[in-house]
């Protein structure tokens, strides 16, 4: 998680917008540590949430010498396996190297181990708990392959459906916002393990995934088909019935098949909803979220050239003078929306652009 990232959602914890159980859900951390977050912040502002090593090489980094590693690895101890090689490494040699790092130098693949045993898991107790996300690619209507985005609640089997040319992170967001207008904020989305619904450490957010951050949901990473078992059967379950219907009521394009799926979604949800032991975990739409592009944007620094232009997307985009002009080499913060909007804050303050 970025500092901005941090800082958004301790400042909502703080603010009373969101409770701490549920950022810390988000933020993938205990309910101790958010409260430990929120004081500091309350305490030293901001810059109380940047770790302490900013700006210093990490504790666990190999200070080895690359090279005189990899000559002894691939010549004197070429035969070893990884573990026993960084056992002589240390012992004979004096260089302290972990087994992992090792791996990652020589480029060895991991071992593959036996795959641990698996048991059904039982739905969750409340709805809106955990709703699984996918897209299914079929011949829907008029023979032509789409995609149908698709979202289950885990423990109601209560849907929502929404057509799109490709599973994209937009389509994703598109359907999910869907959801939050009739029934909620939910706690978790489960999906697939793929950069589309969640980033690694290193990676940028997408659109998705900051939406999620801002609504503090989090997002639960699926390793297997079977893991998110009910939204791939509910999948069967659409094609099986919803296709024969679009063809039955001569729908032919996108527009119109998600106008019937609401019509569907109805039908299919009054008839197929399961009881639940629990009561609904679904949170309100925040005030200020009046529209999807208020929740689905990413946000990216940018710095001010000396003809008071700067550089995105592959475009030079100028910044006229204005009330708030920015000075040269100054650094000002762009918004991009789901709709392909682009918006230039300087210390808040929205600039025009040509």
């Amino acid at each position: 998680m970025s500092i901005e990232e941090k800082h958004r959602l301790v400042a909502s914890v703080s603010r009373g917008d969101v409770a701490a159980a549920d950022a810390a859900e988000a933020a993938e951390v205990s309910l101790r540590t958010m409260r430990r977050w929120v004081a500091a912040y309350r305490l030293s502002g901001k810059g109380a949430l940047r770790h302490g090593l900013c700006g210093r090489p990490s504790n666990n980094a190999a200070r080895a010498d690359k090279e005189a590693v990899m000559a002894l690895a691939l010549g004197k101890y070429a035969r070893f396996n990884l573990s026993h090689m960084a056992e002589l490494l240390g012992e004979r040699e004096g260089i302290a190297i972990s087994r992992e790092t090792l791996r990652v130098w020589l480029a060895r693949p991991r071992r593959h181990r036996r795959p641990k045993h698996r048991r059904r898991r039982q739905p969750c107790p409340n709805f809106g708990d955990m709703l699984q996300i996918d897209g299914s690619f079929h011949q829907w209507f008029g023979g032509r392959r789409t995609c149908l985005i698709n979202i289950v609640d885990d423990a109601t089997k209560v849907c929502m459906l929404r057509f799109e040319e490709q599973e994209t992170i937009e389509a994703a967001c598109r359907c999910a916002w869907g959801w939050f207008l009739d029934h909620g904020v939910p706690k978790a989305f489960y999906a697939d393990g793929r950069n589309m619904y969640h980033w690694l450490k290193d990676s940028k957010p997408n659109l998705f995934t900051a939406m999620c951050r801002r609504l503090a949901i989090r997002v639960i990473v699926a390793r297997s088909p079977q893991a998110k078992g009910r939204v791939e059967r509910a999948n069967g379950v659409h094609q099986d019935r919803l296709v024969p219907l679009l063809d039955l009521d001569g729908v032919t394009d996108i527009g119109k098949a998600n106008n019937y799926c609401a019509q569907y979604i109805r039908s299919h949800n009054s008839r197929f909803r399961a009881e639940y032991p629990g009561s609904d975990s679904h949170r309100p739409l925040p005030a200020w979220a009046k529209s999807i592009d208020d929740l689905c944007f990413i946000e990216t620094p940018r710095t001010i050239a000396n003809d008071w232009t700067f550089r995105y997307g592959g475009k030079t985009y100028q910044i006229p003078r204005q009330s708030s002009y920015p000075p040269a080499k100054s650094k000002i913060n762009l918004k991009i929306n789901i709709s392909g909007r682009i918006i230039a804050q300087y210390r808040g303050v929205t600039l025009t652009l040509l």
